[in-house]
């Protein structure tokens, strides 16, 4: 029998409940989300690093005066339009061009579009399963993700929502208002991102819906929407760079195996992010799901016959995705994102499409909790570790250790060259490195994109970098559009020697060093484990007749290697030099000829050369050094060696010895690296 503190305490629970219920209403929900979403896109906003190629493009743009850019824009090949740079440039003015603050500019229209995904909702189920719609959008891992970067896509995203929701309404009401709003987001939108145009589309695609009973609202829709994408219009005649964009049309891949792929790799980039944010097992358990939630929202909406708009602008995005590839664009994850919207007021159809099951209010907040947490939970790298750009540190690099030009020499040839390896790299190494021209000297491979770079341009630029300078410090980037044929890390593997290769997000930063006037030869045969031979190699050795090495500078190696037998397996090679105290560098590398062929694919007999360099650092102590060389095998063991090399007999030894390099302090003032 209950007591009566017991009843006390239900009928007490029961008002805090009902206090709730009449508190926590569908808006007061999303406005919490949206709060939530604020604070998911604040998170750690001045620690995602340096700006990427794109947001860097948008920085320069906005640089300039709002005329300019519109003329500058119109000029690109491939180029947005201009209305979000305009915004861009007013927002730097007033509050600065820092990565946290420029990126800032975004946030507000990703968490406007909780609340107009709620109200796009809203047209085709009941309240609170169109606050499912909201959260899927406010802990969507790639709308956050683009609604921290310096680019318009964010904006973007939101006009084609509030286009959605206003045709809707137009469509249903027939208000002026209705109609005028939609017209005004369109034209807005269109000047803000051509991929406003794709609910323009998806309106297309859902008039036949409407034309039964709405004939009048039809025709109404297409007179607005005409005049809306005629405002367009200017920009389109004007716009010269989107007229050169287009003989590449038809010069992609359709393959069946390509969008195989793509939809292998966009429905996981949809649901819970981007590759390098989201976290395995989770990850995929949630992408399947939201996937199941998807599809019955897809049942639902055709069951029920509402809310065609949205599967009709899911096919008009999917529709854009093949048009890019037709223009030979690479797939990135942002194509998507004006998807995740609907794909959030599809899974909201399929809550409202339950029946009204006991325990189902529970399974609801349940499934409704995981949505909100789970994305975030399958994304937290993102939130932790990831970095969106580091070309800063590239900067850096080649600013502590290039070669200044000696003061008691004129020529330039005392100095370094940087060769930009890959399209629009000038912009990035400008705002990083405003004072270069003091420093060193930069080449730019190609000018620009398209087209690729040629094996002319390659051989006519890089050629004049080696010629006049000791060092070239080499940036490669973006070399899917550039230099597709590798024609650049061809060129410098024939004829150059790679001291340096550094891994940023932003690219490889290399160093190459010139010249073959100072190197020491050594002669022999020796036998590699049966299956390679070496006669003769020439390194940056010590000679009588020329100066020490200055430290903060590499060694050369160029090594003559033939197969004698076939292998099945690619060879490693490993040089090192040991200095005073037992100071050591090295550097080991697979053995390859010019053409990139490691050696399980060379034909017996056939002689390879094989060029590489050793860095060492300005810290190094000063002294004589010796040089050794070992061969690496398939298991990583030494290989043993036998023949005569340099004067000296081996017999199984595991190393062979090159010789002395006298090494002093740098004369150029280089910091310790």
């Amino acid at each position: 029998m209950p007591t009566a503190g017991s009843v006390r305490v239900d009928a007490a629970a029961i008002a805090w409940g009902r206090r709730v219920a009449r508190w926590l209403t569908p808006e007061w929900a999303v406005l919490l989300l949206v709060v939530l979403g604020g604070g998911l896109r604040l998170w750690n906003l001045e620690g995602l690093g340096d700006f990427d190629f794109d947001e860097v493009a948008a920085i320069w743009y906005a640089r300039a005066g709002l005329l300019d850019i519109a003329a500058e824009i119109a000029q690109a090949p491939f180029e947005h339009p201009p209305l979000y740079y305009m915004a861009l440039h007013l927002w730097i003015g007033w509050f600065g061009e820092a990565e946290a603050i420029a990126r800032a500019l975004s946030i507000p229209f990703g968490l406007l579009l909780i609340p107009a995904t709620y109200r796009l909702a809203r047209c085709y189920v009941a309240p609170w399963s169109a606050v499912v719609a909201a959260v899927v959008v406010t802990t969507s891992p790639l709308l956050v993700f683009f609604s921290r970067e310096a680019r318009m896509y964010a904006p973007a995203a939101l006009f084609a929502v509030l286009s959605l929701w206003l045709f809707e309404r137009a469509m249903r009401s027939g208000r002026r208002r209705d109609w005028l709003g939609m017209a005004a987001c369109v034209a807005a939108g269109s000047y803000i991102d051509f991929t406003v145009a794709i609910s323009v589309a998806a309106m297309l695609l859902a008039l036949p819906w409407h034309w039964r009973h709405r004939r009048r609202r039809v025709l109404v829709f297409v007179a607005v929407g005409a005049a809306s994408v005629a405002i367009l219009l200017p920009w389109l005649i004007l716009a010269r760079g989107l007229h050169d964009s287009l003989p590449a049309f038809g010069t992609g891949d359709l393959a069946p195996r390509l969008l195989v792929e793509i939809g292998r790799m966009a429905w996981l980039d949809l649901l819970v992010g981007i590759e390098e944010v989201r976290g395995g097992r989770l990850a995929t358990l949630i992408a399947v799901g939201a996937a199941a939630l998807v599809v019955g929202g897809v049942g639902a909406v055709i069951v029920r016959r509402r809310g065609g708009l949205m599967l009709a602008f899911v096919a008009s995005v999917a529709a854009f995705l093949a048009l890019l590839l037709i223009f030979d664009k690479p797939y990135q994850p942002r194509y998507l994102l004006p998807a995740i919207p609907a794909i959030g007021v599809l899974m909201a159809a399929a809550f409202d499409a339950v029946p009204r099951v006991p325990l189902r209010s529970q399974a609801a907040v349940a499934v409704a909790l995981v949505l909100l947490v789970g994305p975030v939970a399958a994304s937290r790298t993102y939130f932790t570790d990831y970095v969106r750009g580091d070309y800063r540190s590239i900067t850096t690099t080649v600013e502590e250790l290039a070669r200044p030009r000696r003061d008691d020499f004129g020529l330039r040839k005392y100095r370094d060259a940087v060769v930009l390896a890959g399209p629009w790299q000038g912009w990035f190494w400008r705002h990083y490195f405003p004072e270069f021209l003091d420093k060193v000297d930069v080449w730019l491979l190609p000018d620009e994109v398209p087209p690729a770079v040629s094996a002319l341009e390659v051989d006519t630029k890089l050629g004049q970098a080696a010629r006049n300078h000791r060092r070239v410090w080499v940036v490669l980037a973006g070399l899917e559009q550039a230099d597709p044929d590798r024609l650049t890390e061809t060129w410098l593997t024939r004829y150059l020697w790679q001291a340096r290769s550094d891994v940023f997000r932003n690219g490889v930063l290399q160093l190459y060093m010139t010249r073959e006037y100072d190197f020491v030869k050594r002669e022999g045969l020796v036998m590699i484990d049966d299956g390679f031979e070496m006669a003769e190699m020439w390194f940056t050795g010590y000679r009588h007749d020329q100066g020490p090495r200055e430290a903060a500078d590499g060694m050369r190696f160029s090594i003559r290697l033939a197969a004698s037998a076939p292998v099945d397996y690619d060879l490693r090679i490993r040089v090192w030099v040991e200095g005073p105290g037992g100071v050591r560098y090295s550097k080991e590398f697979f053995a390859h000829n010019f053409t990139h062929q490691r050696t399980a694919a060379w034909s017996p007999g056939d002689i390879h050369e094989i060029r590489t360099g050793l860095w060492i650092p300005a810290a190094a102590p000063p002294g004589t050094y010796q040089t050794f060389m070992a061969f690496i095998g398939p298991a990583g063991e030494r290989l043993p060696v036998s023949g005569e090399f340099v004067r000296r007999t081996y017999v199984g030894q595991r190393a062979i010895w090159l010789g002395p390099t006298v090494f002093v302090p740098p004369s150029f003032g280089e910091p310790p690296g």
